[in-house]
């Protein structure tokens, strides 16, 4: 994993600001509570979050170092106790200054034919429109494989008459997506807000791989069609995800993944 990328990882007001500083800087990790802000930091930092409590926020991190302080980190809001609950998300940016439009179009593309099987690795209260904080890039919800061929068409067509990133946001003029484009005009950066909340390092490890490889896939391709109609949805479909990504080495951990989260 050789990308440029930032993670948030939001956690629960049950414990203190400096517990959990304390057990970031004993783990190494420069960090500092800053309040309430979205400015960009050469270190960690710990933001007030309205919709649960907290939330710490990385500086740009690049490739394997970069999974490897995630991972530090991690574990060490675990050890200070943080918790999470169903209002809580974990969030990944990635560099996306340097993407062409037809890359962008095809992650968008990519997400959307795929939503149904990235839905299979989150609870319920990250599937479809669950929570408000990141509703469907889809514009209609679809009850099968047919419904969602249709709507995937859609927006297909819609992505494919934007001349510009600026057109594609207008497509989404809410934040609060799954894959969300705003953070384009903010940080340089497109967002996946997907995941639920989790301290748990080898979920936030995996999940950043998983995503980086989506990214990895949407610039390799020289286009993305739309599904096939008799394919189902969810798990039936993960193994044509898992190819189309490349998913190597994670494709057991999510696999065991959607088969707990379904049970």
């Amino acid at each position: 994993m050789d990308r440029r990328f930032g993670v948030e990882i939001e956690f629960l007001s049950t414990i203190t600001v400096d517990a959990a500083l304390m057990s970031l800087r004993a783990a190494g990790i420069q960090v500092e509570y800053m309040g309430y802000t979205h400015q960009t930091t050469p270190q960690w930092k710990i933001v007030t979050d309205g919709s649960c409590g907290y939330e710490l926020v990385s500086p740009v991190l690049e490739g394997e170092a970069g999974l490897e302080e995630v991972r530090i980190a991690a574990a060490a809001l675990e050890a200070a106790g943080a918790q999470v609950d169903r209002r809580c998300g974990f969030h990944v940016h990635f560099d996306a200054s340097t993407m062409k439009l037809k890359a962008v179009k095809n992650l968008f593309k990519l997400w959307l034919k795929f939503e149904d099987v990235l839905d299979t690795f989150q609870p319920q209260s990250r599937r479809g429109n669950s929570n408000t904080y990141c509703q469907s890039n889809l514009k209609d919800q679809c009850r099968d494989a047919a419904g969602h061929r249709d709507a995937c068409l859609a927006m297909f067509e819609a992505i494919d008459a934007c001349k510009d990133i600026d057109q594609m946001k207008e497509l989404y003029p809410c934040r609060y997506r799954k894959l969300n484009i705003h953070s384009f005009f903010r940080h340089r950066t497109l967002e996946v807000r997907h995941h639920s909340g989790t301290t748990d390092p080898e979920k936030i490890t995996n999940w950043v791989r998983l995503m980086a490889r989506l990214f990895d896939a949407a610039e390799a391709a020289a286009t993305v069609r739309n599904r096939p109609q008799d394919t189902g949805l969810g798990i039936s479909r993960m193994k044509w995800f898992c190819q189309a990504v490349n998913a190597t080495g994670l494709v057991k951990f999510y696999k065991a993944r959607a088969k707990k989260l379904a049970a």
